[in-house]
């Protein structure tokens, strides 16, 4: 299978051939844009339609032994079938919205980091209001704002964005490798690594904007103490 969706993170639509079926509903395709429920990012949704207009929307998205899955809704239609061809759609408005949300938490992340010494422990992005998990011994919720009021000032910029692969011991050498913790890397030899200049390089496998200023807005939504240094800020972007 191709991964579209790693090298484009703007593709919209794609035509594909179905490799399996399992249960009448989840469908291997010999390449997809749909990105896969991983890394605190959620799955994409869409439509696959057939040549002859049957249209199937796609509800879930995973990986599982390496393969991505679409999980899809025949309602009336009859299932999907071996070599069937599909012309598939991306919900992009879901989409886009949550690639703005995680390229924020990118920035996010890295000037918590900067400013307090926060270490990013886990995300969650979602299409109302996203969450960024750290450890930090203090809680300090106007430390929390003024670093979101930082981000916003770097937004505006409007720097672009780069994806690239590189091996796992290159990708520590890099000047300003924001240090994450270790779980979040372990078992890859080989990175995708996300850079805005200046500002952030991380590790990361999700879709990305090609410029931080689409972004728009981090506004603050709060920040909770959840006790023994965990810490979380729960953010949403605007236009």
């Amino acid at each position: 299978m191709k991964d579209l969706c790693i090298e484009d993170n703007y593709l919209k639509e794609f035509d594909a051939v179905v490799e399996s079926v399992k249960d009448d509903k989840f469908i291997v395709l010999n390449q997809t844009a749909f990105y896969p429920n991983a890394g605190g990012q959620p799955y994409d949704t869409g439509i696959m339609k057939t040549e002859d207009g049957k249209e199937y929307e796609v509800v879930f998205v995973g990986k599982f032994d390496e393969k991505i899955s679409h999980e899809v809704d025949n309602k009336e239609n009859p299932p999907l079938k071996e070599n069937d061809n599909v012309h598939c759609t991306i919900d992009w408005d879901r989409r886009y919205k949550l690639m703005r949300m995680h390229t924020a938490a990118h920035i996010l992340s890295r000037v918590l980091h900067q400013k307090t010494g926060a270490v990013t422990s886990g995300n969650q992005l979602g299409i109302d209001k996203s969450r960024i998990d750290f450890t930090l011994e203090d809680f300090d919720r106007d430390k929390i704002i003024e670093c979101v009021k930082i981000s916003n000032e770097i937004i505006a910029k409007k720097i672009p964005v780069k994806k690239s692969f590189i091996t796992r011991e290159e990708a520590f050498k890099l000047p300003g490798f924001a240090k994450v913790s270790p779980h979040l890397v372990k078992g890859f030899d080989t990175l995708r690594v996300v850079g805005i200049e200046g500002v952030d390089t991380q590790p990361c496998g999700g879709t990305h904007l090609d410029n931080i200023g689409e972004i728009g807005k981090i506004e603050f939504v709060k920040a909770e103490n959840k006790g023994k240094n965990n810490r979380r800020v729960y953010y949403t972007v605007k236009e």
